[in-house]
């Protein structure tokens, strides 16, 4: 898989568990990239090499100066994204990360120091972890991920176009034009109903309206 491909898989993921749990995406995306080889190689959906159960696997440790090939368990997921999620409860949950300052470098949004902070608890034996990370984070700009755009706000209901079947909207249109002279109100209310794109709050406005002209004995 090529180096893009896998960024533009994982992102969208690593970008909604720093909404969550607040790790930073460049540094998911980026440790994914290193414990599965861009993706080349993910046994049981396991992209970030976290130990456990389910399943076993020849790997290499750096120990006491120098690598040594070792058979090691480790968990499986259902998908990528399981993994990622996995991936962020377990920085979570295991508080040695927190201790060593990981979350606070990730709210200043300081890839260099959270990587630093993964190498300094041992996350990964490799001596040159860190400066690992930070290599694929510059290099492929992973740290743009990090800047979180404000949610959309989704549309309040009320603004939206009323959703009404055909002859709803027909008696709609007779009810107002017996009801209201549109060109007094100054919108073209009758317009909108034909169009059907009268919202439910202007329909709640007209009716405001109504009730105001049968209040002071109006004849409508």
């Amino acid at each position: 898989m090529k180096a893009q491909d896998f960024i533009t898989i994982i992102a969208p993921m690593a970008v909604a568990e720093q909404r969550r749990t607040g790790v930073l995406a460049s540094i998911t995306i980026a440790q994914g990239a290193i414990e599965s080889g861009w993706g080349a190689a993910v046994p049981g959906n396991n992209l970030f090499g976290i130990k456990g159960t389910g399943q076993e696997f020849q790997t290499t440790e750096y120990i006491n100066g120098h690598w040594l090939s070792i058979v090691g368990g480790f968990r499986t997921y259902d998908s990528w994204e399981g993994s990622v999620i996995d991936h962020s409860n377990f920085l979570v949950e295991n508080s040695r990360y927190g201790r060593a300052g990981f979350f606070d470098c990730c709210k200043e949004l300081d890839y260099v120091g959270a990587a630093r902070c993964l190498q300094n608890v041992g996350y990964a034996t490799d001596p040159k972890y860190a400066a690992k990370l930070i290599q694929i984070i510059q290099a492929s700009g992973l740290d743009k991920y990090d800047i979180l755009e404000e949610p959309t706000i989704k549309e309040d209901e009320t603004n939206m176009s009323m959703k009404l079947e055909d002859w709803q909207w027909d008696m709609l249109y007779k009810v107002m034009g017996a009801a209201y002279n549109a060109d007094q109100l100054g919108w073209d209310w009758m317009q909108k109903i034909v169009d059907k794109t009268l919202t439910a709050s202007e329909l709640g406005f007209l009716n405001t309206v109504l009730d105001g002209r049968v209040d002071r004995g109006i004849e409508v």
